[in-house]
């Protein structure tokens, strides 16, 4: 592994849901675990009216060079199904037909701390798209087994929602969209304030919108920072509108805060040729073991990180 590749870093939650049916499981006792059960066995879904497909997906475990924790880390791909026009010369003539064109990118979930780490690639399409399938593709069997409901937001630098506040004059609108309380290690002030409105409306989710028709909406460090601090961990999502560069208004979303992480990936052909096995075997490619341990050390370390910079 002697390339390169940028990651979003993303994080899911999981939320009871209220709808309880007489045949549900028990959560694993790392309760991140619980999306495993989309993960594993070649699975494809559709969303959107596209194919996607979770492939080759295994648990990443320590060699001789690299030590971590057993059972903690599983790395595979995620697919993304295109349909590729190829010309096919044949005597005195080229024919045109359809092939299956399948866009892998590595993912590597971290069941204890909830992280998703997928690489990026613009043919696979935006950030959003990639979270919302990552969601659709995770949430259905998750809840038809456990009864929770997944939700997956990007890890965000609080710092870009005060740089936006600072340097506009007039603010228009801001928007919180918060998860209810799930990751242990957030904001204590948010999370107790949402446990509570959590016992009393059972809600998947709150949504807070402050709006000044004229931009003078005033944006005071307590509380928002406490409920920016509890998005920034992937709880949550912000939009903040402002006046525009050029007069009109702008909006501001914390996908533009989004965290990303240089991780090593295999070459391009080396992608393909595992890609194309996984994809006919539902298995691991053969040797993997050593470059999985490799790049599960180097998510180790930008973890590390995370926890240092507190996502500021």
């Amino acid at each position: 592994m002697k390339n390169t590749g940028n990651f979003l870093v993303l994080r899911y939650s999981l939320v009871e849901d209220a709808q309880t049916s007489l045949d549900v499981s028990p959560l694993p006792s790392t309760k991140g675990a619980a999306v495993l059960v989309a993960l594993h066995g070649d699975r494809e879904f559709e969303h959107h009216n596209v194919k996607y497909a979770f492939v080759g997906f295994a648990e990443a475990k320590p060699t001789e060079l690299y030590t971590f924790q057993i059972g903690r880390y599983f790395v595979g791909k995620v697919a993304k199904l295109r349909t590729a026009h190829v010309g096919e010369k044949v005597p005195g003539d080229i024919i045109e037909r359809e092939a299956d064109d399948w866009i892998p990118l590595v993912a590597v979930f971290d069941l204890q701390e909830q992280y998703i780490f997928i690489q990026r690639d613009w043919k696979f399409g935006t950030e959003s798209q990639v979270t919302n399938a990552l969601q659709a593709g995770i949430r259905e069997p998750v809840l038809a087994k456990y009864n929770y409901r997944v939700f997956i937001e990007a890890k965000t630098k609080t710092a870009e929602f005060w740089s936006v506040v600072q340097s506009h004059k007039r603010i228009y609108r801001l928007e919180l969209k918060l998860i209810s309380p799930n990751i242990l290690r957030t904001n204590e002030k948010a999370r107790e304030a949402l446990e509570e409105l959590k016992k009393l409306y059972s809600q998947d989710e709150i949504s807070m919108v402050l709006e000044s028709e004229s931009g003078n909406l005033v944006i005071p460090q307590e509380p928002i920072a406490d409920y920016v601090d509890y998005a920034a961990e992937g709880e949550g999502k912000w939009v903040l509108v402002t006046e525009g560069d050029r007069g009109g208004k702008k909006t501001h979303t914390s996908e533009e805060a989004a965290i990303y992480v240089e991780l090593p990936i295999p070459t391009e052909e080396e992608i393909y040729n595992e890609g194309q096995l996984e994809l006919e075997t539902g298995l691991p490619a053969p040797g993997r073991e050593s470059s999985d341990a490799g790049l599960i050390a180097q998510v180790i370390a930008e973890s590390e990180n995370f926890d240092r910079n507190h996502s500021r």
